[in-house]
């Protein structure tokens, strides 16, 4: 699996890897190792030091508050967004919307596995790729 996700961003041009809390933990920082590129988390609410941006959004069972430490995003900064899995896409977009509220650019997002029948990449309004998807 690593190889066949190297392959695939290899040629992206990002300045920037972001992880979604947190499962994209896992494959975000061996990401950024192998192109170069720093890593920053997407953390719950509450979690992470210094200067935030936040974005709450609606789960089905809830809502919830993403934050980033915006120090090391600037206006134009192009962004790869990991997570391991697009469902119903609420937290893809809440987090493509946060990036997008620093000034960043969302060059793409990049999950394992994609539920089709969701239909969760129609919420994001960004190019997003999987490797493994169910109907």
């Amino acid at each position: 699996m690593k190889d066949l996700i190297v392959e695939h961003v290899l040629f992206l041009e990002v300045d920037l890897v972001v992880g979604l809390d947190s499962r994209g933990f896992l494959f975000g920082p061996t990401i950024s190792l192998e192109l170069g590129k720093p890593f920053l988390p997407i953390r719950k609410k509450g979690k992470l030091p210094g200067k935030v941006s936040q974005k709450s959004f609606t789960l089905e069972y809830g809502e919830a508050t993403f934050e980033i430490q915006v120090e090391n995003i600037t206006k134009g900064t192009r962004v790869l967004i990991v997570d391991d899995l697009l469902a119903t896409g609420g937290t893809m977009a809440a987090a493509v919307e946060l990036l997008q509220s620093t000034g960043a650019e969302v060059v793409e997002c990049l999950v394992i596995i994609e539920l089709n029948g969701l239909k969760g990449r129609d919420k994001l309004g960004v190019p997003t790729h999987s490797f493994i998807q169910y109907d």
